[in-house]
């Protein structure tokens, strides 16, 4: 609990410390750091394995809060200047237009992003599950070994052998399951990171903007 208030106490630091600076930085610019650092937490996350545990994610999340302040409030910070930009605040028809446009792009970009990332590990766990496969056969001596070590580690508690047995292939048909699905996550991080590099591809074909917060600070 005490580390989860930390970790809470540090994203609230992060997003007051973001905004502050967004005041003298270009907006796109902590946009983009913010998706770096995303990305880099996304690539150590892609050495998962199935022995990781809560403790094991701890530093890379108080890494990836940075990463997300800078992604959201730069995000956010864009949106509104290119708002003013575009003159979509001069009224109130232009201004509930643009605000429609953006909510509709978040909220259908987040719904495509959820089904295509489910519908990614679903399709990559089926694939590791058959290479896995491959592998995991009677008669294969690293198979053999494997089932006779549960075995022999169920039997205590089994009523005889044969009961031991078909608990110990259970067992690995689990294990091989879940190895499956860990390989798949870690196939779902590698795609975080490509998109987030194709998006920054795309920034860089973005015309340069011409209001900055600290212009409007020196306005007011």
């Amino acid at each position: 609990m005490t580390i989860q208030l930390l970790f809470y106490a540090i994203g609230v630091a992060a997003v007051w410390l973001v905004a502050t600076i967004m005041i003298y930085v270009n907006s796109r610019l902590v946009l983009a750091l913010g998706l770096t650092v995303g990305a880099i937490c996304c690539l150590r996350w892609a050495h998962v394995d199935s022995s990781w545990s809560g403790n094991s994610f701890e530093i890379v999340e108080l890494l990836l809060s940075l990463g997300l302040a800078g992604a959201y409030i730069g995000l956010v910070g864009s949106i509104v200047l290119e708002a003013l930009e575009a003159g979509a605040l001069t009224s109130a028809a232009n201004a509930a237009t643009f605000s429609g446009f953006m909510h509709l792009m978040r909220l259908f970009g987040g719904q495509i992003g959820v089904a295509a990332m489910t519908r990614f590990i679903a399709v990559r766990e089926q694939f590791h599950s058959n290479m896995l496969g491959l592998y995991v056969q009677r008669g294969s001596w690293l198979t053999d070994h494997r089932l006779r070590m549960l075995t022999g580690g169920l039997l205590p508690e089994s009523t005889g052998q044969k009961e031991a047995q078909q608990r110990a292939a259970t067992i690995l048909g689990l294990q091989v399951r879940a190895q499956a699905y860990t390989l798949a996550t870690s196939d779902g991080f590698i795609l975080i990171v490509w998109v987030v590099i194709v998006y920054l591809l795309l920034m860089l074909l973005l015309r340069p903007g011409k209001i900055t917060f600290n212009d409007l600070s020196k306005m007011q």
